[in-house]
């Protein structure tokens, strides 16, 4: 807990010295979270950090958030935007079988022994900024983290994109750098942890893509050309020789069924994955026995006044030689937005179920449920927390000698998000 109270006071003081700094601001915008500079050309922006931070929404489409909050001004043009986030957990996990904790989003070396683990973690602190000139706009994120991948760095450069265009102009952009993949959909309403669509299927570049755009107030289209190298999580290709022939493509459009109603269906498709090898683990180079595997996604999303309500199911188009079956997941998930003593809170369920093996076999599926709140206890500060139920253990790592279908795991996690 040391680490994480140190990470606290790293961005409790950012913001005294970002307030200090900037006492300029209104008292209008200072209420919304907003402190800029004399002339306007340095600032902070609550609202928009919240969005852009945000990992549990906007998952493949964050170009497309800077784009619009340069198009209605939160991002003014000749301005250097910052912001910044920490995300600090207290974990408490009980599993019926030692050594085995099937939750997500943890690293297979977190916890390997006992039946039931309590610890506290720094998922992240991060840093970001976004410069906006005429038409075009920069944006990089660099992060900390103690839930690292082994082999990587605590610290990282997470992020770093160029976008040319502008929606005030033209609905067309083009994007170039390290970003999440625009692919499939992938938002968990729970406070802190991913999905099974988000475990299996949230693709990361290593090496910067190029994205083709375009975004109205309802629709969004994007076409990626991506090198054929193994990515941070999904991206993967036969070969991995750097040559442009991975691509994906990603939609969605936004209908109005009712006053106050929207839904929103969307689709995607990505050419290489890495469920294409007998080798489960994939590690860079060739290989053994590639191909080309190709995951579709479709998801759906109603969103009311006060609810939102989604569903998301992605599948490989062939079976991964791992393990002899096709890879899926499907996703249920709703939250009611509501108000406790004057502030944001919001309640949220979200069921995911995955599936990589044959019916009946111990590393034919895994599922989670999770009943969450989150409360906007104070301008910078969210409070959170999830009861999760977890069934079935498969790591993505040599699924059929790891693979155990009795495993079940309660787990409780409470943290808190602190952002400027």
């Amino acid at each position: 807990m040391t680490r994480v109270l140190q990470g606290i006071g790293v961005i409790e003081g950012a913001v005294m010295a970002l307030g200090l700094l900037w006492l300029t601001a209104s008292p209008a915008f200072a209420q919304d979270g907003v402190y800029t500079s004399g002339d306007g050309s340095l600032r902070t922006d609550l609202r928009y950090s919240e969005r852009i931070f945000d990992r549990q929404n906007d998952v493949t489409t964050k170009v497309a958030q800077i784009l619009r909050a340069r198009a209605t001004g939160q991002v003014p043009e000749g301005s250097l935007t910052f912001g910044g986030r920490l995300i600090a957990t207290q974990i408490s996990e009980r599993t019926n079988t030692p050594g085995k904790f099937p939750i997500l989003s943890r690293l297979p070396p977190t916890h390997t022994r006992g039946r039931s683990d309590s610890y506290g973690v720094i998922n992240e602190i991060s840093l970001n900024a976004t410069l906006a000139l005429p038409w075009v706009t920069g944006f990089v994120q660099g992060e900390f983290t103690e839930v690292e991948y082994p082999g990587q760095d605590d610290v990282q450069l997470r992020k770093y994109v160029l976008i040319l265009g502008d929606l005030k102009r033209s609905p067309f952009y083009l994007a170039v750098g390290r970003k999440t993949l625009n692919f499939g959909n992938f938002a968990s309403y729970a406070p802190f942890t991913h999905t099974h669509s988000s475990h299996y299927f949230w693709a990361q570049s290593e090496d910067p893509v190029i994205e083709l755009g375009y975004v109205t107030e309802r629709t969004e289209l994007a076409f990626t050309l991506i090198p054929a190298h193994r990515g941070n999580r999904v991206l993967s290709s036969p070969r991995n020789n750097g040559e442009l022939t991975n691509f994906a493509l990603n939609g969605a459009h936004r209908f109005g069924i009712a006053p106050g109603h929207d839904l929103t269906v969307g689709a995607g498709y990505l050419r290489g994955s890495i469920y294409d090898s007998t080798i489960a683990h994939h590690p860079p180079g060739r290989g053994i026995n590639r191909f080309w595997n190709e995951l579709w996604d479709v998801n759906l999303t109603w969103s009311g006044p006060r609810f939102d309500v989604q569903a998301e199911f992605t599948r490989s188009m062939h079976d991964w030689p791992s393990t002899g079956h096709h890879v899926q997941a499907t996703t249920l998930q709703a939250r009611w937005h509501r108000t406790l003593a004057g502030k944001p809170i919001t309640y949220s369920v979200s069921a995911s179920r995955g599936v990589q093996g044959t019916n009946g076999s111990e590393w034919e599926r895994m599922e989670q449920v999770i009943l969450g709140v989150e409360y906007e206890a104070a301008r910078h500060v969210t409070l959170g927390a999830e009861y999760m139920y977890n069934a079935g253990f498969v790591p993505l790592i040599l699924p059929t000698f790891t693979g155990d279908r009795s495993v079940e795991s309660h787990t409780l996690i409470a943290g808190v998000k602190m952002t400027f």
